[in-house]
């Protein structure tokens, strides 16, 4: 193999991964919004319980316990995989209003078509991208 074979491989290869690496990072991007889907549906749930023990809505988190005199759920603000932040926006006796957004420097911040996720107490999901509009469609699917 001579050297200009050679350097023609290695361009190839490279125009191949230049290719690529677009798509698989968006696949990637993709793959880590179930991770705040999940949360949120779990946040959901155990609302849910809550409500029925309590008679009304957790405000807080239990990372965020002691903000008020409302009991907060046993689950964390992060997400499993540390990529989101979970806060529960509105909570009222009747209604809750739980929110997962990218935490910075985790990879997912770079996602501008999901940049937040929410899910209410009527089971009604929805996304917004980093300009504020609606992405319910496109992210939670």
């Amino acid at each position: 193999m001579t050297l200009l074979e050679l350097l023609v491989a290695v361009a190839v290869a490279g125009l191949l991964a230049g290719l690529a690496l677009p798509g698989y990072r968006a696949q990637v991007m993709r793959a880590h919004r179930f991770e705040a889907m999940g949360a949120l549906l779990a946040v959901a749930e155990a609302q849910e319980r809550h409500h029925l023990a309590e008679g009304r809505y957790a405000a807080w988190l239990a990372d965020d316990a002691g903000r008020g005199d409302a009991p907060a759920l046993a689950l964390p603000a992060r997400t499993t995989g540390g990529r989101y932040v979970l806060s529960i926006t509105e909570a009222t006796p009747g209604r809750f209003r739980a929110v997962a957004r990218p935490l910075a420097g985790r990879g997912q911040d770079r996602d501008a078509r999901c940049a937040e996720f929410a899910i209410e107490a009527t089971g009604r999901r929805s996304a917004r991208d980093a300009e504020g509009r609606d992405t319910t469609p496109d992210c939670w699917r």
